[in-house]
């Protein structure tokens, strides 16, 4: 299941829209302006879908981007609460793949919008943090995060709580590669799974890849995760948010109540403005797109 955002003739008006999580604003099925932008692949954390990253999908796309959300199926509510697997989480390769495919589907001109395959970028917030670095070569390893969710380092990681249970039921899937060589540039908000990449395999990648991670994090240590990725990944660039912001700060402004292993999805701690912290992200993450997709007209 798919979002597209794309840019539109600028002279069309605008509507709220509804998403699920939060609102924004759109032009309905509008025809795309004329040329050919930047193409990036978006990946939503565990559980989500690609509609509760609205504010920066709408931004990359007001600026000439088209941004193709993918909703992974056996995580995503998108598809029915029913189809849920609380399993699913550790099926990583599942979602590379899915991003592969929407890629595919964008990339042959199936969605109505013209894009610069050369010029290919993939977005991921948490475990589609860890997604986006699978896509630029980074290898999971399911038994290695097992391990370390079984260890005292794990205490107070809230994303272990998705796969607890006995280990002899879990059927853990090989570490493999699931790069994709046609994109070019990662940017990976509190990206999770961070202990379960192989060190090496990080030390590989050859495309700019920037984190941008929450200090004071509610849900995934830092250090584990937003903090090793960086550490490991040559040339990573680091956004480093010290304002009490939490991991769950990148999804829409919105108002309910739910929560993620007793973390709120749309309550922010004291002083954190939401929307402020997407204003000061919207640009940064654009740049670095900018700055590792511009075209050879600079």
């Amino acid at each position: 299941m798919i979002d597209l955002w794309y840019p539109a003739e600028p002279s069309l008006v605008e509507v709220e829209h509804a998403y699920g999580l939060g609102t924004g604003r759109v032009v309905p099925d509008a025809p795309s302006a004329p040329g050919s932008g930047s193409a990036i692949v978006l990946s939503h954390g565990a559980f989500g879908t690609a509609g509760s990253y609205a504010w920066i999908a709408e931004h990359l796309a007001r600026v000439g981007s088209a941004v193709c959300g993918v909703s992974h199926f056996g995580e995503s509510p998108a598809f029915g609460l029913e189809t849920i697997d609380p399993l699913a989480v550790i099926g990583l390769g599942a979602r590379a793949l899915d991003c592969s495919f929407a890629l595919d589907r964008l990339l042959d001109g199936s969605m109505g919008v013209r894009v610069d395959g050369s010029r290919v970028g993939a977005l991921g917030h948490s475990s589609g943090g860890a997604t986006v670095i699978a896509l630029a070569g980074g290898v999971f390893d399911a038994n290695a995060m097992a391990r370390y969710c079984g260890s005292d380092g794990a205490r107070g990681d809230h994303g272990c709580d998705y796969a607890r249970g006995p280990a002899s039921t879990i059927e853990l899937p090989d570490p493999s590669s699931f790069l994709d060589p046609r994109v070019r540039a990662v940017v990976a908000m509190d990206p999770a799974l961070g202990p379960g990449f192989q060190e090496d395999s990080l030390a590989t990648i050859a495309i700019p890849v920037h984190v941008v991670g929450a200090m004071d994090n509610d849900f995934l240590p830092v250090e584990a995760h937003a903090s090793r990725y960086a550490r490991l990944i040559p040339g990573c660039s680091f956004t480093q948010l010290t304002d009490g912001e939490g991991h769950f700060v990148y999804l829409n402004a919105c108002d309910s109540d739910l929560e993620a292993n007793g973390v709120p999805l749309c309550r922010d701690r004291g002083g954190v403005d939401r929307d402020a912290v997407h204003d000061r992200l919207a640009p940064i993450i654009r740049q670095a797109f900018d700055d590792a997709l511009r075209g050879s007209d600079g």
